[in-house]
């Protein structure tokens, strides 16, 4: 493991690192495809652009439309096939090396499109599930420790995400608030942003990064079909922030907890312990919340 990464993590916002042997590559493909049965064909073929896919997707409505499909998977029955992708010991290696012990995952999802679809997300950070009113600069200083990273793993080379390095830690910029628009959680589909680059992946390497990040989702046409792991986890030496509220832990319930395999009942135990501890998403944007500074 590089011995700056953390420091390069806190310094741009972002670290890529190799995770997948072709090998492995090769086995979550057929797992994957046989999650998303490939060889439907939609009768909707009209290009959709984006979507507002925090909400997840049904997977056998995969390839209906034109569009980038995103599942959630460890609140969906019948996915648990590939549940070890987020139990992987070098991702959680890299996680605790940047943000500290005790990992509770927050988010394990499927990022997947066919070929030929056009996908663009308007740029944002991901702090959707705040009121606009709500959202401060404080959030984004330098000073405060941000519990949360997050993850893409592709199984094929893809250059879907894009960022602006370095924009995590501090507050818009003029010319970046005019590119939003006057909102504070997406810029219209298609504005440039200063300083935005494309985030390139080959098949098996991941990137980590810190939600504040300005980001999006963009690809013209994409040329091979996409397949992503998606994932997140926070620190469990620290208060969670926001995105530790994602999944939908109504769904958690115990008939569908023992379908698990032990790892990641594990894992999921502790999310649900933590939701005890921290139950008001609504808390963790306030200041008086906030008692983590930078490590």
């Amino acid at each position: 493991m590089r011995n700056n990464l953390k420091e390069e993590f806190l310094e741009n916002g972002y670290v890529i690192i190799d995770v997948l042997s072709e090998k492995e590559i090769s086995e979550f493909r057929v797992i994957m495809d046989k999650l998303l049965s490939p060889k439907v064909v939609g009768s909707n073929d009209a290009p959709k652009s984006s979507s507002f896919q925090h909400l997840g997707d049904n997977l056998e409505d995969f390839g209906k439309e034109a569009r980038q499909y995103y599942f959630h998977l460890l609140t969906n029955p019948g996915t648990e096939s590939i549940h070890h992708a987020f139990c992987n010991p070098i991702i959680l290696e890299t996680v605790e090396e940047i943000i500290g012990p005790d990992l509770i995952v927050n988010n394990a999802s499927i990022l997947a499109a066919n070929v030929g679809t056009s996908y663009s997300l308007g740029w944002h950070r991901d702090v959707i599930q705040i009121p606009e009113e709500d959202i401060q600069d404080w959030l984004f200083s330098a000073e405060r420790f941000h519990n949360s990273v997050q993850i893409n793993l592709p199984l094929v080379d893809e250059s879907s995400l894009w960022i602006v390095p370095k924009s995590h830690n501090r507050p818009n910029t003029k010319e970046e608030n005019e590119a939003f628009c006057g909102s504070k959680h997406y810029a219209p589909i298609g504005v440039k942003m200063p300083g935005a680059i494309p985030v390139n992946l080959k098949a098996g390497q991941a990137v980590l990064y810190n939600n504040n990040l300005i980001h999006r989702g963009y690809t013209e046409t994409m040329k091979v079909p996409r397949r992503t792991l998606h994932m997140g986890y926070h620190s469990n030496a620290f208060k969670p922030t926001w995105h530790f509220y994602l999944l939908n832990n109504d769904l958690l319930t115990e008939d569908y907890l023992e379908t698990l395999d032990p790892a990641m009942r594990i894992m999921m135990d502790k999310y649900m312990a933590c939701r005890k501890e921290y139950p008001n998403m609504e808390d963790t944007w306030k200041k008086e919340y906030m008692t983590n500074l930078i490590m």
